[in-house]
């Protein structure tokens, strides 16, 4: 390769490199670091692309970008532990252009910092214009084959994001922060980022949420499945590489733990199938032997150097080469320098242990070829859950669901009220959380007997699914208490939420005098002994609620504490003319 002019040394003498970490969704430890350029300014351009311009013009480009990528490795490997992660690169579409592309010039660069050709992610923006798919694809081609990792930077805000799928399947998606701005509060944004994942975690590709700065996006960009997040809400670039570390806390299930996947995940690690895997590295021998020792076996997952899943391998694939005349020899061919395990790995999805029981059983019924899905655990793999054990899991859970529900409104009980509730206060959603309390129902119960008390209960929760939208969780706590939840949205208001749980209590009202006899319906109230033994007059029944907005700004921060304030407000929701005690915190 040519040498460089001193203009372009002293560009690289100014230039510096920052990191910003890029980390596990779900245990906030940490994957890999994009580097991003500093100091273009300092040379006089008005930005980062423009630089890249100025290059490209003179001709450069290749030559330059070499140079840099080895300032960039080396002070990659500077910061703690980086053998255990990945560099992610920013590429320019145009280096294929340059005359003097030419191939190995980033493996001998590797081979001096003896890192892997997997540690390094060569980024593609899709908002670089495409103009030549057949000449970008021949770019991504020449370092997919050199064994390089590739990314899809930007996804989603250009035109030719699909076709890049469809030509060359990358091995890491990046989601345009355009799309996760706001993604809480945007329902066309979460469906189109939900299929985005579900899309790629199919094509076997993992999914980055670039851009994330709140804690809102980051839950709900975790509850879409998406494997890892990268943003200023993780940690804003810097230039300092002992200010990279290997777990970020305040994104790990530490402190953002989703309760409700807890008995979710006990009962996957029952029936988690701990198949061994083959390391990429290693030579197709250790995969026939393999094969060999377990005579059941009739697949091989196949992870990194970091254990990090990267497909399965089917042993029907290589039955055609173990038995051809010259199979051992073709196998044990080394003469490219990607291992010879890849050409026959297949994508299945991955799923990490923490996601909903949900989205697990959503993205394995996309995949039509898959036998099943790969778990991991911080991105690393843990083992294998086959499309019956998935359905033995559904079971399995669906019976402790079901031994929750009430027996006789057949409603969910506590276990299920407590996770929602629990959840609630995870993702600070916008939520209002009503508590229902009928009046005078011991009397009532005393009176005219318990198989008349239940069909009052029954009459409740039969208006619960009537009187209101399906978009309420509703639940039976037990005796006469009762739960509904619903989270606010642009339909859904806190106005109207009021107005529905208002119209429920008078329809409640209105429709049990059918249970007195006339004679108590006419009179208004019944006549009944009270615990001293003392003949007195009871009102007819009614139900009061306690109806509670919680989110992000709301004073209430915990289960404990609603139930603390339920407990105090339900005595004033009693004494008020509409029998409800609104709390707007």
């Amino acid at each position: 390769m040519e040498p460089l002019h001193t203009l372009y040394h002293r560009y690289l003498e100014v230039l510096d490199i920052a990191f910003q970490p890029i980390v596990d969704i779900h245990s906030g430890t940490i994957y890999g670091v994009e580097a991003l350029l500093r100091g273009t300014d300092i040379l006089g351009f008005e930005s980062i692309h423009s630089f890249f311009d100025s290059l490209f013009e003179d001709k450069v480009l290749y030559t330059f970008d070499v140079r840099l990528r080895e300032k960039v490795i080396q002070k990659f490997c500077m910061i703690p532990e980086y053998e255990n992660l990945k560099l992610f690169y920013n590429l320019d579409n145009r280096l294929l252009e340059m005359a003097n592309f030419s191939k190995g010039n980033t493996s001998k660069i590797l081979r001096r910092y003896k890192l892997d050709h997997k540690a390094i992610v060569f980024e593609l923006s899709e908002r670089n214009e495409i103009g030549d798919m057949a000449h970008f694809t021949k770019l991504m081609q020449h370092y997919d084959h050199e064994g390089f990792s590739v990314a899809i930077d930007d996804f989603g805000v250009g035109q030719s994001g699909y076709k890049l799928l469809y030509h060359c399947t990358p091995d890491i998606i990046k989601i345009d922060r355009f799309f996760l701005t706001d993604i809480d509060k945007d329902s066309k944004k979460k469906l189109l980022v939900r299929h985005i994942v579900q899309l790629a975690t199919l094509m076997g590709c993992r999914v980055i949420a670039e851009g994330v700065e709140t804690e809102r996006e980051l839950l709900v960009c975790k509850e879409v499945g998406c494997h890892l997040v990268q943003g200023y809400f993780v940690q804003r670039p810097t230039l300092q590489c002992n200010e990279i570390v290997q777990k970020y806390l305040h994104i790990s299930g530490e402190f953002l733990v989703d309760k409700r996947a807890k008995s979710d995940q006990n009962i996957i690690l029952k029936r988690l199938e701990p198949l061994k895997p083959v390391v990429i590295g290693e030579s197709m021998e250790s995969l026939l032997d393999l094969l060999k020792k377990e005579d059941e076996m009739f697949m091989v997952p196949v992870v990194d150097a970091q254990h990090q899943p990267m497909g399965i391998i089917h042993e029907h694939r290589l039955k055609s080469v173990i038995y051809s005349p010259y199979g051992r020899s073709l196998i044990q061919n080394k003469s490219s320098n990607l291992s010879i395990l890849e050409t026959y790995i297949e994508p299945i999805p991955v799923v990490d242990l923490t996601m909903p029981l949900e989205t697990m059983v959503e993205l394995f019924s996309l995949s039509q070829n898959a036998p099943g899905i790969l778990v991991v655990e911080s991105s690393k793999y843990i083992g294998y859950l086959s499309a019956r054990v998935m359905i033995e899991v559904i079971h399995e859970r669906s019976l402790i669901r079901a031994r929750d529900e009430n027996p006789l409104t057949h409603l969910p009980g506590n276990f299920m009220i407590n996770e929602y509730i629990a959840h609630t206060f995870e993702t600070k959603n916008e939520t209002v959380l009503c508590y229902f309390d009928f009046d005078h129902f011991k009397p009532y119960n005393d009176y005219y007997g318990f198989r008349n008390g239940d069909r009052v209960i029954l009459l409740f929760a039969d208006l619960m699914h009537k009187a209101v939208s399906q978009d309420y969780f509703k639940g039976h706590i037990g005796g006469d208490d009762f739960f509904m939840g619903i989270t606010l949205s642009e339909t859904n208001t806190f106005e109207r939420v009021c107005g529905e749980i208002e119209s429920l209590i008078r329809k409640f009202s209105d429709d049990v005098r059918e249970f007195y006899d006339i004679k108590d319906r006419e009179r208004g109230c019944i006549i009944a002994e009270d615990r001293e033994g003392t003949s007195r007059e009871f009102k007819l029944l009614g139900v009061s609620s306690v109806v509670i907005r919680v989110g992000s700004a709301s004073t209430i921060n915990s289960p404990e504490h609603l139930h603390r304030v339920f407990a105090i407000e339900k005595k004033t929701a009693k004494k008020a003319s509409n029998h409800m005690s609104i709390i707007d915190m």
